[in-house]
C-alpha cells in the first residue's frame, strides 16, 4: 500500500474512533434510517477482520449515502485490488465522487486527506488511462488535478507527480524550474522518490546555464544548482560544484575545497564517468602540493564520515 494510502487509513480510523471496542452491529442490521457512519465504522471493522464480504456491503451503503471516507476506501480496494476483484473503472468511480462533492472542502479538514489522495488517483488515472474504458490519457487533465492536489492540500504525492511531468513536459510546457520548486516541498516531506528527482533537476538546470555562453549571471546560477545538487548527495552535483569552485567559476575560487569536491566525487563515481575524472585530472594536475594534501585530507574524512554514500548511480 503507498505510504499516502496508509497514512490516509489511519487518520479514517483515527477520525471514527475505531481504536476502541466495535459496535455490536451486523449487516443484517443495515436499514435506511442506519447512521453512515455507523456502516462505515462496521465496514472498516469488518474489513480488518477479513469479512471481506460484510465490509463490501456496509462501505458501499455509507458510499451510496455520499460519506467520503467509504468512497475513498472503496476506491482504494478497487484500485488495489483489496478483498475484491481489480476494478480500475470502479474505483475512478469513486474517487471522482470524492473529488467532485468535496474539492472545496478546508485541507484541514477530516475528510482532506481523502479528498486530497482522491485527487492524485484521478491524476494517475488521466496520466496513464484505464484500458478498454472511456478513460482515456489526458495528460493536461493529470497536471491539473495534481497541481490541485499539490497546491490546495500541500499533498506530497501530487508535489512530487507535479513535479515529474513539469521535467518531462507532461501536459504543457517543460518548465525546469516549477519542477525544482514542487519536487523540493515534496522532499521536505520526506518523498525519497521527489529527492531524487530533484537531483537530476538540478543537474538540467547547471548544465543549461554553463551552455549559455558563460555570463556571469548564468555561471552563478550554474554554481547555485550544481551544489543544490552536490547537497542532495549526487556525486555528479560534487563533481561539477567542485570544478567550478576551483576555477572560481560562478563563485569566489576555493581551490582546497574544490579539489575535495572532484576526490569524493571521483570516489563515489562509477569508473566509467570519465567526465568526473577528467575534471578531477585537470585540477590535481595544477593544484600545489599543499592544496592537494589538505583536499585529499577533507575528502577521506568526508568519506569516512558518509559510508553509506559510497556506492552511488553514475547518473546522481
Amino acid at each position: 500500500m503507498p505510504i499516502r494510502n496508509a497514512v490516509a487509513a489511519t487518520v479514517l480510523v483515527s477520525v471514527l474512533g475505531l481504536a476502541g471496542p466495535a459496535l455490536a452491529f451486523e449487516i443484517k442490521d443495515l436499514n435506511a434510517d442506519t447512521p453512515p457512519t455507523e456502516a462505515l465504522r462496521f465496514g472498516l471493522t469488518s474489513f480488518k477482520s477479513g469479512d471481506t464480504q460484510a465490509a463490501l456491503a456496509a462501505l458501499s451503503f455509507a458510499a451510496d449515502k455520499g460519506l467520503a471516507g467509504a468512497q475513498w476506501k472503496l476506491g482504494q480496494m478497487y484500485a488495489t485490488g483489496e478483498g475484491v476483484a481489480r476494478n480500475d473503472l470502479k474505483a475512478f468511480k469513486m474517487f471522482s465522487e470524492v473529488a467532485d462533492a468535496h474539492a472545496d472542502d478546508g485541507p484541514d479538514g477530516p475528510w482532506a486527506p481523502y479528498v486530497s489522495d482522491a485527487f492524485v488517483q484521478l491524476g494517475t488515472y488521466y496520466r496513464d488511462g484505464i484500458p478498454n474504458t472511456v478513460v482515456k490519457p489526458d495528460l493536461g487533465r493529470a497536471r491539473q488535478f495534481f497541481a490541485y492536489a499539490a497546491s490546495y492540500f500541500g499533498d506530497a504525492s501530487a508535489q512530487f507527480n507535479l513535479a515529474r511531468m513539469y521535467y518531462g513536459g507532461e501536459g504543457g510546457e517543460r518548465d525546469l524550474l516549477q519542477a525544482a520548486k514542487w519536487a523540493n516541498l515534496s522532499a521536505d516531506k520526506g518523498n525519497a522518490e521527489a529527492k531524487f528527482l530533484l537531483i537530476n533537476i538540478s543537474m538540467d538546470l547547471a548544465w543549461s546555464h554553463l551552455d549559455s555562453k558563460g555570463r556571469a549571471y548564468n555561471l552563478r546560477q550554474a554554481a547555485m544548482w550544481a551544489k543544490r545538487a552536490a547537497d542532495y548527495g549526487s556525486a555528479s552535483g560534487q563533481a561539477l560544484y567542485g570544478h567550478l569552485l576551483f576555477e572560481g567559476l560562478g563563485v569566489p575560487r576555493q581551490p582546497v575545497k574544490g579539489l575535495m569536491y572532484l576526490t569524493i566525487a571521483l570516489a563515489r563515481a562509477d569508473p566509467g564517468v570519465h567526465w568526473i575524472m577528467e575534471m578531477h585530472e585537470d585540477a590535481r594536475s595544477v593544484a600545489s602540493e599543499a592544496d592537494w594534501t589538505a583536499a585529499k585530507r577533507g575528502a577521506d574524512d568526508w568519506l569516512a564520515q558518509n559510508p553509506g554514500q559510497l556506492a552511488v548511480n553514475a547518473t546522481q
